[in-house]
């Protein structure tokens, strides 16, 4: 039997949790898109847009089966502390070095790579983590009020970031980061994470051996390949409204940088939105079907994005596609942490991190160098409209037949 969060504590463990992930995310998504925005008006290029993916995609890939191990072997609070700091020292040193030394481009992207390691052991750390920390009947409130919080600090970050990015220079957002890390880092301090089932001692050595058990244990499991399998296909289609939005607005708009900031900030207003329908059920039933339509109303987002023309009717798609998107990860977060068990869970989130936001570089490599031959417009038609076949294929197969585990 899985020992259950300390009843006295869980609500200022996941208090503290909440708080330290959403500094981290705050300093992070300002980093990440004054590096997406300054790259983009510097080179106007679908190449160094699929390069900027790379490197804060990437290292996630190499990273996160072994931050899934790691996490079901040793505390995950601390691992949390370890990877920020790792993450905040050499952030300010490589910006320190780019702003006094060498305006290259290349050490943005440096940045941006070093970043994408912290958050490849980040996240599913802190997506495991959670469920340690709070009762099973309020995983969807918590996961709802993660979101929401998630969001509405994307909502203020790219405002910072577009107004630093535009009147002050970019290396003062690296500063913001510096000061958000640590005050991140002090609130992590104060969990106390309670005693959980890890490895057995006989299977600490050899993570190696601990991904195999991993992926095996997930690939053999119908639900759970199917739904990886899926996902896989999803964010695959998700790619190019993902990362070349950016370069979307600024040739087909304009390059001023309120229209970037304006095209992050209708999205963000979704995803609160988003967040908050989750927080408002104390549980969600048929959580296949929600993930299902999350993808449908992000595909039909997507179509539309590329074929309407004023401003103002290109954000009501984007805020749509807001909206979407926190009810597909928290809802797939929420059906792991219920039936997964937790001495698994970080090698099936390091899976699913892989899965989703992983794929984008290898996408990428496809859809960033079309973008420079192909109208960005018909890409995303033809990426969301296939986004839509693809999910009511998926729930087709879902449709008589419940989420298991072996």
């Amino acid at each position: 039997m899985e020992q259950q969060p300390d009843q006295n504590h869980w609500k200022a463990n996941l208090s503290y949790l909440i708080a330290a992930q959403n500094f981290f995310l705050f300093g992070s998504s300002a980093v990440f898109f004054a590096i997406l925005w300054y790259i983009a008006l510097k080179s106007s290029s679908g190449t160094w847009m699929m390069l900027t993916t790379l490197a804060t995609t990437l290292p996630q890939i190499l990273i996160s089966l072994w931050a899934g191990t790691w996490s079901d072997r040793f505390k995950r609070r601390d691992l949390l502390v370890i990877a920020s700091v790792f993450t905040s020292v050499f952030t300010i040193v490589i910006a320190i070095i780019y702003y006094f030394l060498d305006r290259n481009l290349w050490l943005l992207l440096a940045i941006a790579a070093i970043r994408s390691l912290g958050n490849g052991i980040s996240t599913p750390v802190a997506n495991s983590l959670l469920p340690e920390l709070t009762p099973k009947n309020r995983l969807t409130q918590a996961n709802g009020i993660n979101q929401t919080a998630n969001s509405i600090l994307l909502l203020i970050s790219p405002l910072v970031s577009g107004y630093i990015l535009g009147n002050l220079g970019i290396i003062y957002v690296f500063v913001i980061d510096l000061i958000t890390s640590l005050g991140g880092i002090g609130v992590l301090l104060m969990i106390k994470e309670p005693e959980v089932k890890k490895f057995s001692q006989n299977e600490v050595k050899g993570s190696l051996s601990q991904i195999t058990k991993g992926l095996r244990y997930t690939f053999d499991n119908r639900s759970l390949s199917l739904l990886m399998l899926f996902t896989v296909v999803g964010f695959i289609l998700i790619a190019p409204s993902s990362q070349l939005s950016t370069l979307f607005v600024k040739r087909t708009f304009g390059t001023n940088v309120w229209l970037l900031t304006f095209n992050e900030l209708f999205w963000t207003i979704g995803a609160a939105l988003g967040g908050i329908f989750i927080s408002l059920h104390s549980k969600i039933d048929n959580k296949i079907k929600w993930i299902t339509l999350g993808f449908i109303g992000s595909g039909f987002c997507f179509a539309a994005m590329g074929v309407v023309k004023p401003f103002w009717v290109y954000l009501v798609f984007m805020f749509g596609s807001g909206i979407c998107m926190p009810i597909i990860q928290g809802t797939t977060n929420i059906l792991i942490q219920e039936t997964v068990p937790n001495e698994w869970m970080g090698r099936v989130f390091s899976i699913l991190q892989i899965v989703s936001t992983g794929i984008y570089p290898i996408a990428m490599l496809f859809f960033g160098p079309l973008a420079d031959v192909v109208a960005i417009k018909w890409i995303l038609v033809v990426t969301g409209l296939l986004l839509v076949v693809s999910a009511i294929g998926f729930y087709g197969r879902f449709k008589t037949k419940k989420f298991y585990i072996n």
